[in-house]
């Protein structure tokens, strides 16, 4: 008897049975969520209790995009939804197929990102200066002296590696950067040159700039796009487009149109039609130039031939369409919430790369 692989399994399901019952609390919680679509035949408290365990049961997790995905209504399908858990472990695995980490890191940090995509003469926002621990530095890593920010105005100052907006303070001008110098003292950050998206775009909101986010895949060194929604900002977010602060996330028909609703985070609200700062429909707005950043995002995977899945945040400028950053580590919920169920697709895509 092989007794380290029956203590392995004995200790997979004990860790199994303590995620379930801590995990069972949120279901109850989950019911008891606003309804993402009240005008529409919901399932009995019954079956959404059912549901909910059986997701859990399968995923050993609870789903708390339930409602978000519209599970709670008559007819639809949780079994065409992924879970993140299982999606969040086969992503990781086959973005480290035939690959080192060597390439995440190109898309993690922000100064290597904008080097090698300058590199490429791919379209992202200039990184003109870089802060080490209270130290400035021009975008080669020579020091330099605070003063020559005095003429700067309107950009970012982003953590290096700052994922769901960490850290992102928009600079007004030198006196601005003066009273915030002393909160970055410590660690990586890279000054951004501002952007102006264009006219059709700020439409939308005109203080943030509204990013595309762009999964595209590699299918057998074969690049295409997956899926795609459109990040709006709110007042809440301020100059962020930010879905976990309080901006509007929506879905993206093929001939770029929007989808009829937009969906904010649970905590902030249901969905809308109409954007509440500036009463745009959304339905009837067309995304400018909407083929040429699917294309540029196709083109920019292909030089991170070794990465399975990006998810690549765009912009469309006065300057032109703009690469603001790529994310190997995506998440796939929102992108379900505002298109369709991935399941089948993604598991396909692992057996196509097993292959």
């Amino acid at each position: 008897m092989n007794f380290n692989k029956l203590g392995k399994k004995i200790k997979n399901r004990r860790n199994y049975f303590f995620r379930f019952f801590s995990e069972l609390p949120l279901v109850f919680k989950i019911l008891k969520q606003k309804s993402y679509f009240p005008e529409q035949e919901r399932k009995s408290k019954w079956v959404q209790f059912i549901d909910n365990i059986f997701w859990l049961i399968k995923s050993n997790e609870a789903n708390q995009f339930y409602q978000l995905y519209g599970l709670d209504i008559v007819g639809s399908k949780p079994d065409s939804f992924m879970d993140y858990w299982h999606f969040m472990n086969s992503r990781n695995r086959l973005n480290k197929i035939n690959t080192t980490k060597a390439q995440t890191i190109l898309l993690r940090d922000k100064y290597l990102f904008y080097q090698y995509m300058s590199f490429h003469h791919l379209p992202v926002p200039e990184v003109f200066a870089f802060m080490h621990n209270g130290e400035l530095k021009d975008s080669t890593l020579k020091s330099l002296d605070f003063s020559l920010l005095k003429n700067k105005t309107n950009y970012f100052i982003k953590e290096i590696d700052g994922e769901c907006a960490s850290f992102i303070k928009k600079i007004r001008d030198f006196n601005h950067f003066s009273q915030i110098k002393s909160s970055i003292s410590k660690g990586n950050y890279v000054l951004q040159k501002g952007l102006t998206q264009n006219f059709e775009m700020a439409q939308l909101y005109p203080e943030a700039i509204n990013t595309l986010r762009i999964v595209t895949i590699n299918n057998n060194d074969h690049i295409q796009v997956l899926s795609v929604l459109l990040r709006i900002g709110t007042k809440e977010t301020g100059n962020v487009d930010n879905w976990a602060k309080g901006g509007i996330a929506i879905g993206v028909e093929k001939n770029g149109f929007l989808k009829k609703y937009g969906f904010y985070k649970p905590s902030y609200g249901t969905k809308t039609s109409i954007h509440p700062d500036t009463n745009v429909v959304f339905e009837k707005f067309q995304i400018p130039n909407y083929q040429e950043a699917l294309d540029l995002a196709c083109k920019a995977h292909e030089k991170f031939y070794g990465i399975h899945s990006i998810g690549w945040d765009i912009a469309i400028t006065t300057e032109g369409i703009m690469i603001i950053e790529g994310n190997d580590n995506w998440e796939i919920s929102l992108m379900q919430a505002c298109d369709r169920g991935l399941r089948q697709e993604w598991t396909e895509q692992g057996k196509l790369k097993a292959n």
